[in-house]
Order: structure tokens, then C-alpha cells, then sequence
């Protein structure tokens, strides 16, 4: 245990250097593969886990459905009922993903540990673009769809089901996100971010619960919708309150006076001890608000869309329109699948970087190689995607 001293005490101006250069040696203990290849690889592989289950989420949505509707989202209101900007929205998500891939085998290839970071932000750009992309496949597919003989448009209910699951399954991704931070780095604009995205989603949610619970046809469904929106709310409120202030604790509760006049080992002893202790803590709180708050919107989502005289009958298609429509989403998932597996060949990379034998192993170059095959996949696929929404150009390699 170290020796108590008095507020007192002075220590010699000679220790300050010493204690300065003791700090500065254990800073620089960790190699710089040791201090890149743990953490940062660690939170590679959960954002990887992160978004390939986003994008299978949207495809089991859209694509793997017999329930044909249209896609309601605010990126897609403009389209209404345009093929044609449907088709080229498309055309420019495919070119955009196969840039993408293209830019992560060469990232990959250069150096994976130094360039994990932008991998990183390369992994998420394709999700966004693979989400936005089956979300403007399955709507242009349905407006096909319904455009044959023999085929009849859905009949809407109150609760659109697709824009609830889709409002609580962002709200799980970002606080999922929310754990690949550091918490000792995270910045203020990224909990801000976070805290933005989740209280969009909520809005989302609960807007269309509260048209659902004025339209409900008994008084118990009604209490119900009720009592799961006030619990959405306060999870809501907590967890944004404890993002916007958390990062702000880690240090506090050590005085500047006694920092300073603490002999070098106690200093650090005490500085790590309040590190470990606050990033538990933090931590902690973050999990247990972040998980209460995707439960109890994951909770609204199913009670909201488990009532079929709530969500109304999809669209009743003939022969030619489910044709249609597979042509469609089949080719739409031939541009999905090999981002989805993407996902999991960098996530079985970072095991790899992990161990420091990524180079050795030939794991790296192996990565380059299937990136690049799942890449040509995507240029294959996204021909006969153009060809479904009739468009005879085929998508060339970038």
C-alpha cells in the first residue's frame, strides 16, 4: 500500500522530470501492433457482426417475404410511383458498392492494421448503400409487380409494418455501434450522432404506434399501445441523457493538487485505478440502457405489427407479377449475399490481426482474393438487376 502524505508535503523539483519521463516510458510500452491490433480489431469485428446483421435484417424484411407492399421510408417518399428513378437509384448504389469493394481489397492489401480504421468506415458505407439499395429493389420490384394483369395493390393499415421493424432495428444497430468506441476516446459529435439517429428512430415508432392506438378497435388494445410507448419514452430519455454527459466523468473525482504532488508510482497507480473503475463503469451503463432501450422498442415493434387488422393485406399478385417481382428481388439479393460475406471475411480477418499472423498465414492475401471475387459478384448480379428493372445498360467494372 502506499505511504499517506499530508497536503503538506513538497517533493523535490528534480522528481517531476523523472515522474514525466516514468509516464512517458509506460505509455510507450505497448508496441505500436500490440496498441492498433487488440482494440481496434476487436471493434472491426463487432462493427462487421453489426452490419451484416443489419443487412440480413432488411433483406428478411423485403426480399425474403410473401407479403408484397410498397417501401415507405423518408429517403424513398420521392420516388412515389416512378420505376424509372427507382432503377436509377439502383444503377448508382451498384456502381457505388463496387467502388467501395474495389477501395477495401486495396485497403486490405496495403496494410490491414494501419488502415483498420478506414476499413472500418469502408464496412459501414457498404451497409448504408446495401440497405438503401433492397430498400429501392424491393419498392421498384412492387410497382412492377402490380403493374401486371391479373395483379392488385396492398390495402394499408394504420401500422406499416416494415417502417416499424426497420425504425427498431436501426435503433438496435446504433447502440450496438455505441459499443465499438472507445470510451476513453469517444468524442462528444459521435455520442451526439448516436443519440440523433436513436431519437429519429423512436420518432418513427412511436408516430406510427400512436395512429395505431387511435384506430385500435378495443380499449384494452389501446392501454396496451399506451403503456409500450411510455416505457420506448423513458428508455428513450435515459439512455440519450446518459450518452450526452457520460463521456464527460472518466477523470473526475482526482484533484488537481494531489495529481501534482503525488510521488510518479502512486500517481500512477491512482490515474489507472480511476481509469479502469470510470471505462467499467461507463461501459456498464451504456449496455444496460442501450439493451433496455432496443428491448422495449423491439417489444412495440411486434406488438404493434402481430395485429393483421392493424397492418392491413399486402398486394395480390397474379402469375406474371410474382414472376416479376422474383425476377427482381432474386437479383437484388445477388448483389446482397456477397456483401453480407464481405462482412464475414474481414471479421475473420481481424482474428488473424489479433494474433499477428495475418501475414504469415497468407490470411491477408487470401482476404484481397475473395473481396475481389465477392466484387465481380456484385458487377454480375447488378447486370441482370439493371435488366429485371429494364434497363438493357450493364453496370461495368470501375
Amino acid at each position: 500500500m502506499a505511504p499517506e502524505h499530508r497536503h503538506g508535503d513538497r517533493y523535490p523539483e528534480e522528481s517531476q522530470p523523472a515522474m514525466e519521463r516514468n509516464c512517458h516510458e509506460q505509455s510507450l510500452a505497448a508496441t505500436p501492433e500490440q496498441s492498433v491490433g487488440l482494440p481496434e480489431a476487436r471493434a472491426l469485428a463487432l462493427t462487421c457482426d453489426l452490419c451484416q446483421h443489419r443487412m440480413q435484417t432488411v433483406a428478411d424484411l423485403l426480399l425474403l417475404t410473401s407479403d408484397t407492399r410498397p417501401v415507405r421510408t423518408a429517403s424513398l417518399s420521392v420516388f412515389g410511383e416512378s420505376v424509372a428513378r427507382c432503377r436509377e437509384t439502383v444503377a448508382s448504389r451498384t456502381r457505388g458498392l463496387t467502388v467501395l469493394l474495389r477501395d477495401l481489397a486495396a485497403l486490405i492489401h496495403r496494410d490491414t492494421v494501419t488502415g483498420i480504421q478506414e476499413i472500418r468506415v469502408c464496412i459501414e458505407e457498404i451497409c448504408d448503400l446495401v440497405v438503401s439499395l433492397t430498400e429501392c429493389c424491393a419498392h421498384a420490384g412492387y410497382l412492377l409487380a402490380v403493374l401486371q394483369d391479373g395483379s392488385s395493390p396492398e390495402m394499408p393499415g394504420p401500422v406499416d409494418q416494415y417502417q416499424l421493424c426497420r425504425a427498431a432495428a436501426e435503433i438496435e444497430h446504433k447502440t450496438g455501434l455505441l459499443r465499438t468506441y472507445q470510451l476513453h476516446t469517444v468524442t462528444a459529435l459521435q455520442l451526439t450522432d448516436i443519440c440523433i439517429s436513436v431519437t429519429e428512430g423512436a420518432n418513427v415508432l412511436t408516430d406510427g404506434c400512436l395512429k395505431a392506438a387511435d384506430e385500435a378497435p378495443e380499449d384494452n388494445l389501446r392501454e396496451q399501445f399506451r403503456l409500450c410507448l411510455k416505457s420506448v419514452a423513458a428508455a428513450v430519455n435515459t439512455f440519450c441523457g446518459t450518452g450526452s454527459c457520460g463521456h464527460c466523468k472518466e477523470y473526475s473525482g482526482v484533484p488537481q493538487a494531489h495529481r501534482i504532488a503525488s510521488p510518479a508510482k502512486e500517481l500512477q497507480h491512482h490515474l489507472l485505478k480511476k481509469r479502469k473503475s470510470a471505462l467499467w463503469s461507463e461501459s456498464l451503463i451504456f449496455a444496460v440502457f442501450g439493451e433496455a432501450l432496443t428491448t422495449a422498442c423491439n417489444a412495440l415493434a411486434v406488438f404493434a405489427t402481430q395485429d393483421p387488422s392493424l397492418t392491413g393485406t399486402g398486394a395480390k399478385l397474379s402469375q406474371a407479377g410474382r414472376d416479376t417481382l422474383h425476377t427482381v428481388l432474386s437479383g437484388c439479393m445477388g448483389v446482397v449475399s456477397p456483401c453480407v460475406l464481405v462482412c464475414a471475411v474481414v471479421h475473420d480477418l481481424t482474428k488473424a490481426i489479433s494474433s499477428g499472423s495475418y501475414k504469415v498465414d497468407g490470411k491477408e492475401a487470401n482476404a484481397v482474393m475473395r473481396v475481389q471475387q465477392c466484387q465481380a459478384a456484385v458487377i454480375r448480379s447488378a447486370s441482370r438487376l439493371g435488366q429485371a428493372l429494364g434497363s438493357g445498360n450493364d453496370i461495368k467494372q470501375i
